[in-house]
């Protein structure tokens, strides 16, 4: 039996989105500045782990050309790792 791969990707999809789940629970007793600054690092996986999924859905449901859900994917990938930039950089202060 042979698994199309538009479920496979949903699967890895789903995956993604429970890493990032795990993250939020992984840091959220941390307090103070670090705690802060590893938030920001969180929120950025949770949108890279979105990124995904919102671009399978936007083909599945929405039928958008291909260009613009690979523009609209980059945009959000984009984001989520400037938040990652961002949290690093906040941590990097503390030397």
């Amino acid at each position: 039996m042979v698994i199309p791969l538009e479920n496979v990707n949903l699967g890895l999809d789903i995956i993604l989105i429970g890493a990032s789940i795990w993250m939020v629970l992984a840091i959220r007793r941390l307090g103070g500045e670090i705690g802060k600054s590893l938030g920001i690092i969180t929120a950025g996986g949770v949108v890279l782990g979105l990124a995904h999924i919102i671009e399978t859905l936007t083909f599945a449901i929405l039928h958008w050309e291909n260009p613009v859900i690979e523009f609209s994917h980059r945009l959000i990938v984009l984001t989520g790792f400037s938040l990652l930039v961002l949290g690093f950089q906040r941590i990097s202060r503390f030397k």
